[in-house]
């Protein structure tokens, strides 16, 4: 059997490829589709592999070996029915005019004879030159004694041809095959059965790249048109669950005609962010708004960039507060920025000293209080921050301050740590310095936290923006610049 590979820019041009140099009975055994791979451009292209017997093969090559080129060509670009006919017509014809011209020749049922003396030396005691000589002779001798012989028709199994006028007594007797002829036999027809059977499996493009047997998302349930959407999530930073969640609920929400399109699912997926993303604003307006988070996570920063916020645009008389009088220098970078911003400053360094500030700052809107950086690990830094913090009467709100740069696993384990203390929304900061800011969704969706608002950049205050639903949807998305113009 003859296998060959054939590529090709379109399906239809790998496919005349084929019918061309193996003939219309070829067997497509596969078909792949190569993305930027065909030539030097780096265009696309569709490589078939496909197979053709040896005789199939070598009537096709006869039938063309007769022909003008004008006419092999013009037999190339028929339809496939009309090519097998053709070679069928050519080949028999060709038999014909051969028995007609010589008549002392030996037929092609004498040469099937003379085949299967040959194939029966395997099982023979006979030495093979004198089992071919016999051969040969016995059938020079047929041919001319005149004797006319039986024609068989030519099949898988040959049968050797009885002449007319021979006695049945004389008749050779069948030669029995030796147990390696049987067993190659039975891998024959083991063959044989595998490619009946693939011809029946219809065929499919396999993905160009690292062998897989599934496409990505085929693990949670995605179909193969959702694939492409789940490696654009996954690589702006969701997580794979949240991802198939997602589109697992497009695929049951969206005709399925309509998955098929990439800009539909899209749009969907688009919406579907938009809807669920969450934003803080009741307790914007909070008078006391406390900053939590681990050390160097942003939380000074972030504070004093609400600050300049509040008391440039929005024109709100505000105080600073630290807590922190653990990290060495903490208290006194809190008070230059106070200077800077011509508000007041205090430091808590007891859980009493809360009540006697506060009465002191009852005509400010807002109250911006800054805690030191824990990792919270130990039941002493738990303590020591429940103790610092505002009292509940303050009803303050808790801002929980992460980086944007930190893998989802680091964020989602400070998160649970964190959550005992009750934080209302999360800050991102470091926006600039990160690549997949999917794990703010990430976060957002598996802690119920709304976004309060991003640090875009190192400048203070100016690298500050308030969350917005859309401006998620476009970090995740890609669609514009990072910081606004």
């Amino acid at each position: 059997m003859q296998v060959k590979k054939f590529e090709a820019r379109t399906m239809k041009e790998a496919l005349e490829m084929v019918k061309t140099q193996l003939g219309p009975d070829a067997i497509i055994l596969g078909v792949r589709d190569n993305k930027k791979s065909f030539g030097l451009v780096g265009e696309g292209s569709i490589e078939i592999t496909a197979a053709v017997s040896e005789e199939t093969l070598q009537r096709k090559k006869f039938a063309e070996s007769r022909m003008r080129e004008q006419e092999k060509i013009k037999l190339q670009n028929s339809p496939a029915r009309v090519q097998k006919d053709f070679i069928n017509r050519s080949v028999d014809n060709f038999h014909r005019e051969q028995e007609r011209e010589a008549p002392k020749q030996v037929t092609r049922t004498r040469y099937i004879e003379i085949a299967d003396e040959v194939d029966g030396m395997a099982v023979s005691q006979q030495p093979a030159a004198e089992r071919i000589r016999g051969a040969a002779q016995r059938a020079w001798s047929a041919m001319n004694s005149g004797n006319e012989w039986v024609e068989a028709p030519i099949s898988t199994k040959r049968a050797s041809p009885i002449p007319q006028s021979a006695p049945a007594a004389t008749a050779a007797k069948p030669v029995t095959p030796t147990a390696e002829v049987q067993a190659l036999k039975g891998e024959i027809a083991s063959l044989r059965q595998v490619i009946q059977q693939f011809q029946a499996m219809p065929q499919q493009i396999q993905q160009q790249g690292p062998a897989r047997t599934q496409h990505p998302g085929a693990d949670y349930g995605l179909g193969f048109e959702m694939s492409a959407m789940f490696e654009k999530l996954t690589s702006s930073g969701l997580a794979s669950d949240i991802t198939a969640e997602i589109l697992n609920l497009a695929q049951e929400r969206m005709p399925a005609v309509k998955t098929k399109s990439k800009a539909l699912v899209d749009a969907w997926v688009a919406k579907y962010i938009l809807d669920t993303t969450r934003i803080s604003s009741e307790k914007n307006n909070a008078k006391v708004q406390v900053f939590l988070g681990p050390s160097g996570s942003g939380k000074t920063s972030a504070l004093i960039k609400l600050a300049g916020h509040l008391v440039v645009s929005e024109r709100k008389k505000i105080a600073l507060v630290t807590t922190d009088t653990l990290k060495v220098g903490a208290s006194e970078q809190l008070r230059i920025y106070a200077q800077i911003l011509n508000v007041p400053f205090a430091v808590i360094r007891q859980a009493s000293d809360w009540n006697g500030l506060m009465s002191q700052l009852t005509a400010f809107d807002h109250v911006l209080v800054d805690s030191p950086g824990f990792t919270l690990k130990s039941v002493e830094e738990n303590s020591f921050l429940r103790n610092i913090l505002p009292p509940e009467e303050f009803q303050a709100a808790v801002h929980l301050v992460l980086e944007a740069t930190s893998k989802d696993q680091d964020i989602t384990e400070i998160g649970k740590r964190y959550r005992g203390h009750g934080f209302d929304d999360v800050i991102f900061t470091n926006l600039d310095q990160s690549v997949q800011h999917g794990t703010i969704y990430n976060f957002m969706k598996r802690f119920e936290a709304p976004l309060h608002s991003f640090g875009i950049g190192p400048r203070v205050p100016e690298d500050f923006e308030l969350a917005t639903k859309e401006r998620v949807l476009d970090l995740i998305f890609k669609l514009t610049s990072l910081k606004k113009a």
